[in-house]
């Protein structure tokens, strides 16, 4: 007799409890579940680049292989950018419609806009990625800046759509915290590695 009355008072409390729980914390719950582009950026992996041509095997997840030109314009005695060409067979990618990608270095240690590559999965297909830090600076550019993150993965194109391969948003936000090298920022905001020619300060914001 006791113990049924212990079944009786205990399981209606314990199934309330986790109603009351669910109603709680449940939305909270599916609002710090990751997006799918959040998902997809945690299992990339880095590309170190040389300059020159950098080939790429089954670039696109298509089965061409491909490759990432990496070259360096110089603007004046001290400052000067990356421009870099992605091409998947003979036919080069774009972003945005324009097939020459260019960085920011700025003078190394404060670079403004980084671009990086990586290979990670997008729409249940291995591919290419492109990973974009850009710093809105004031008249210093050595001063903390807001950050845009944006990422990419490279995709086919349809028969109407002009490019053959083009570079797609995955995801994009604006970082919260300043920062003084745009590395800094994809390593803090997306922990992605530092660049090996990261010249900016050890420290998480690069300032």
């Amino acid at each position: 007799m006791r113990l049924d009355l212990l079944r009786r008072f205990f399981v209606p409390l314990a199934a309330s409890s986790a109603a009351l729980f669910l109603a709680a914390h449940g939305t909270n719950a599916a609002a710090s579940r990751p997006s799918p582009g959040e998902r997809e950026e945690t299992a990339l992996v880095p590309i170190t680049l040389s300059a020159g041509m950098n080939p790429i095997s089954d670039i696109a997840g298509t089965g061409q292989d491909g490759s990432i030109a990496q070259l360096w314009r110089q603007n004046n005695k001290v400052r000067g950018q990356h421009v870099f060409l992605v091409k998947v067979g003979d036919t080069a990618a774009t972003l945005e419609g324009r097939d020459q990608i260019i960085d920011a270095p700025d003078v190394g240690d404060d670079m403004i806009r980084s671009v990086r590559f990586a290979r990670g999965n997008h729409a249940g297909r291995a591919t290419l990625y492109m990973l974009i830090a850009s710093r809105d600076i004031g008249p210093s550019p050595y001063d903390a800046a807001v950050t845009h993150i944006q990422t990419f993965a490279l995709v086919p194109r349809g028969s109407g759509g002009g490019d053959a391969f083009a570079f797609a948003p995955v995801r994009a936000f604006v970082a919260a915290a300043k920062y003084c090298h745009a590395d800094a920022a994809l390593l803090a905001e997306l922990n992605f590695p530092l660049s090996p020619l990261y010249a900016g300060r050890v420290t998480p914001t690069g300032c």
